[in-house]
């Protein structure tokens, strides 16, 4: 099992493929703590470079001849991630292949096989279990009687796993929901007790969580490292030199206009590098659509991003964030996916308010760079009411959030100044980690006969370990065609949650039937129970549902008749 000894090395030779080198003093401290604890959350602002941290421990456990599992919660910060590492591994003059993925429709490190694998959370928790998704049906046939054999890989997926140093990025986004924590504080348990080494990074971590990680590892000795404990005075110094006004608007029926309006305000005063965030996926898809027609700027300077996209399509929007980056002038319309992993900087930043730890992470993407010194925030909120806000966000954390910017200045990039926001927002009760679920799901690999106990909690949780709600393929009605063969139908699989399937409820979907693809309706799958729609629509049978909505590679996939969630 990996040490990590001389990990500031591997660290530094890292470092020194970046473009732009800087000393980041606390790099080397975290990577120094890393050494001497083998379960260790660390805790750094955005914008500091904490995946250097990330490819340090999988060039250590390449050059070792070990293995290393770097994992994220968004398919697109592993997809932003990827080129990095392979291009890190490039200037060092090491194989590239040696890096590979595996996530939804993309199995080019099957098991986590490779050296170095870069995995969803969802893949993840699926391979510790023992149903590692290339197993997975079977699995279900195995729990449901209907399968007799041996499912002999569960032993071996959970090896993968557990036989190597794992890394999780952006830890602060398995602390949303009481389910996701559960998996995270049984993740930490299970690796511990396997003698195993694992590393948690996030620029958002409240008192209240840390007290809670700190109590449930205070026997395995999990280690907790802030960036106050070594603080990077020069970092600080350029972060709180920088110069802007945030301002706090509650918009009504004018939301648009008024957002338009900031944005032809902030160019006309030079802040002409725009980046706008929305709560809901509809709603950022008609700002850009209006943005589109009402602002006089060049078009190939505009960009969409959401989540729902084809893989394709999102591997080029990539590509034009890359270009963007060396801009003057752009606007960027995005919901959520912008929070994490996203390298891309504004002068003029515009976002529906959100939660603290959310609010921090989209504004790390709002005067990132070194040369970047003066801007402008505009947050606007919306009279709702109900227990989430846009159907998404804890009312409660909302509204916290909300007093708290009423009643205070923060400067968001400055650690000291955004904690107290944080620890306002966040207390205990909002962190409701369930003792007997972690330690149900703690159980699970000490079963060694099958994979019946993983496959049943698997269902009883509603298709994730992790999420509320599991992911499944759509396709867009304007795109299939009856004689599209599997290969080509699969380019244009968009992923959504089951729960927003059956708010919008599919009449029609695509099987396997024999050798061949047919349309089948959906009305007899609505009433089955959701446990019997759950196997069906993970199994190799099922290959997509059709819903009403058209696609482009500029828009997405735009839902006819989808309410704003």
């Amino acid at each position: 099992m990996n040490c990590l000894a001389d990990l500031p090395y591997y660290l530094d030779r890292v470092l020194e493929t970046f473009q732009e080198r800087e000393d980041r003093h606390f790099l080397n401290f975290a990577t120094q703590r890393a050494e001497k604890n083998r379960i260790l959350v660390i805790e750094a602002p955005t914008g500091y470079g904490k995946s250097a941290i990330s490819q340090a421990i999988a060039l250590k456990s390449l050059e070792e001849g070990l293995k290393c599992v770097v994992t994220f919660p968004l398919r697109t910060l592993l997809e932003d991630q990827l080129s990095k590492f392979r291009g890190t591994l490039r200037k060092l003059g090491l194989d590239e292949r040696n890096v590979g993925t595996r996530y939804m429709h993309h199995a080019d490190s099957r098991y986590l096989i490779r050296p170095i694998t870069l995995t969803t959370v969802d893949t993840l928790s699926l391979t510790l279990f023992g149903i590692a998704p290339e197993d997975f049906e079977f699995a279900v046939k195995h729990y449901d009687g209907t399968l007799t054999r041996s499912m002999g890989h569960y032993l071996f997926s959970r090896a993968m796993v557990l036989l190597s140093d794992v890394v999780l990025d952006e830890v602060h986004l398995l602390s949303d929901t009481t389910k996701s924590l559960n998996f995270l504080i049984a993740l930490i348990r299970i690796i511990a007790s396997h003698g195993g080494r694992a590393v948690f990074m996030s620029a958002t971590i409240p008192k209240a969580l840390e007290n809670i990680l700190r109590r449930e590892g205070e026997e395995i000795g999990l280690h907790i490292t802030r960036f106050s404990e070594k603080p990077d005075d020069k970092f600080l110094e350029e972060r709180r030199g920088k110069k802007y006004e945030v301002n706090l608007e509650k918009l009504e029926n004018n939301k648009f206009e008024r957002i338009l309006s900031w944005i032809k305000g902030g160019r006309r005063d030079g802040f002409r590098k725009s980046l706008v965030v929305f709560n809901t996926v509809p709603e950022a898809i008609e700002f850009y659509k209006i943005a589109r027609e009402s602002l006089d700027m060049p078009k190939d300077r505009m960009l969409l991003l959401h989540s729902r996209f084809t893989g394709d399509d999102r591997e080029e929007k990539r590509k034009k964030i890359e270009e963007l980056r060396h801009d003057e002038e752009y606007l960027m319309v995005s919901t959520q996916v912008i929070e994490a992993g996203v390298d891309i900087s504004s002068n003029l930043f515009v976002s529906d308010l959100a939660p603290a730890s959310s609010l921090i992470q989209r504004l790390g993407r709002f005067l990132r760079y070194k040369e970047e010194k003066e801007g402008r925030v505009h947050l606007w909120y919306e009279d709702e009411k109900g227990k989430k806000y846009k159907g998404i966000y804890d009312m409660d954390l909302f509204r916290r959030t909300l007093g708290f910017l009423e009643g205070n200045e923060v400067r968001f990039h400055d650690p000291e100044s955004y904690q107290p926001l944080l620890d306002s927002v966040y207390d205990e009760d909002s962190f409701n980690p369930k003792d007997r679920d972690i330690k149900e799901l703690i159980f699970i690999p000490t079963i060694l006969e099958s994979a019946d106990l993983a496959v049943k909690t698997f269902i009883d949780l509603e298709g994730s370990f992790v999420r509320d709600s599991t992911l499944v393929p759509v396709i867009s009605s304007s795109l299939w065609h009856e004689d599209m063969p599997l290969s080509e139908l699969e380019k244009f699989l968009v992923p959504m949650s089951l729960s927003t399937v059956y708010e919008v409820r599919p009449k029609e979907m695509l099987v396997i039937e024999g050798d061949k693809i047919s349309k089948k309706s959906t009305e007899e799958l609505w009433h089955r129970k959701k446990e019997d729609v759950l196997k069906y629509v993970l199994s190799s049978k099922f290959v997509t549902f059709i819903v009403e909505g058209d696609y482009n590679e500029e828009l997405g996939l735009v839902m006819r008749h989808e309410k704003d969630f």
